[in-house]
């Protein structure tokens, strides 16, 4: 039987994959026990080099995520471990809350809510004007799974939607019915509500800043439910405050959790959210099994469907 260790909590009902394959060691459990498991499923922990060299037995780590940030490809490449992840399982649940962030700062249900718990709703034609979706333009900044699900999502609104993204095929967006446009600063220009869905890397690194903000339309909304680094945050803040844009919706931050006196908190046009877009009950279990599934077939000689390091395949193992 398989040893596989966990750095984070299994749902009761994922454990049924793995039961007469594998046994579960952790969370929580030694470090020392790592030495003893064949893979590793990585929640939240840093799966760097130093953690690999713990774990000489190691031939998969698969991350509970379409991101792996935390996951060092190299290194595992390098050890001779194959690194998966689960960039299918988070899509519906993360596009559907992208789309409630989006509902509840155009509609200022957070300062509505504030109001009515506050008995401060003195006219039913406040100086507040929510935005109607219905005829507006919705950007997106990249249409991968979750992006595309939110484009369809955002067309049955009545939204029309305009994409950038430089690996997006003209058949794939006429596929989603979507636009595509030439340059990330079209792209903002014409949208009244510009949603992030590009991944963390080097390039995207603030790829919202100041300028990006300035090319935004006055009165538009940002959405970002994809990655923290993507934003400028202090950008962001003073394009909140002098008015320029009408709010946002996050999701993520550079700093998780951010720290309560964080300037966009203070906000009354921000809604926020601790990184739980996918979070979901079913959305959880999606990515338990393809991550626990995952490792199982590589424990069995067979190649997983989401390689990060398809190089290694088939493996030295294999």
């Amino acid at each position: 039987m398989f040893r596989l260790w966990l750095d984070g909590s299994i749902p009761a009902k994922s454990r049924a994959i793995t039961e007469g394959h594998a046994e579960l060691i952790g969370p929580g459990a030694p470090m020392a026990q790592l030495a003893e498991c064949d893979g590793a499923i990585a929640g939240g922990s840093q799966f760097n080099g130093a953690f690999m060299d713990q774990g000489p037995r190691l031939k998969v780590i698969a991350r509970l995520g379409v991101g792996y940030e935390n996951l060092d490809v190299r290194a595992a490449t390098q050890r001779g471990i194959i690194a998966c992840y689960a960039p299918e399982a988070p899509t519906i649940s993360t596009a559907e809350h992208t789309i409630a962030l989006m509902m509840a700062v155009a509609k200022h249900i957070r300062q509505y809510d504030e109001h009515t718990r506050a008995g401060t709703v003195r006219s039913y034609r406040p100086a507040l004007r929510g935005m109607e979706l219905h005829g507006r333009t919705l950007g997106l900044v990249g249409a991968g799974r979750i992006g595309s699900r939110v484009a369809t999502v955002a067309r049955a609104l009545g939204m029309t939607v305009v994409v950038f993204d430089p690996f997006l095929s003209t058949q794939r967006a006429s596929e989603i019915g979507v636009r595509l446009a030439p340059t990330l600063e079209a792209c903002l220009s014409e949208s009244d509500v510009v949603s992030l869905h590009a991944p963390a890397t080097e390039e995207t690194k603030n790829l919202m800043n100041s300028t990006r903000f300035g090319q935004m339309k006055q009165g538009a909304i940002l959405i970002n439910a994809a990655r923290g680094s993507l934003v400028d945050e202090s950008a962001l803040v003073d394009a909140l405050t002098n008015g320029h844009l009408a709010g946002a919706g996050l999701d993520v931050f550079q700093i998780e959790p951010p720290p309560k006196e964080h300037p966009l908190l203070m906000l009354e046009t921000v809604v926020v959210t601790p990184h739980i877009a996918s979070a979901t009950e079913v959305g959880i279990l999606r990515l338990w099994e393809s991550a626990l599934t995952q490792a199982l077939q590589v424990l069995r000689g067979e190649r997983p469907p989401h390689m990060l390091n398809p190089e290694m395949w088939p493996s030295p193992s294999s």
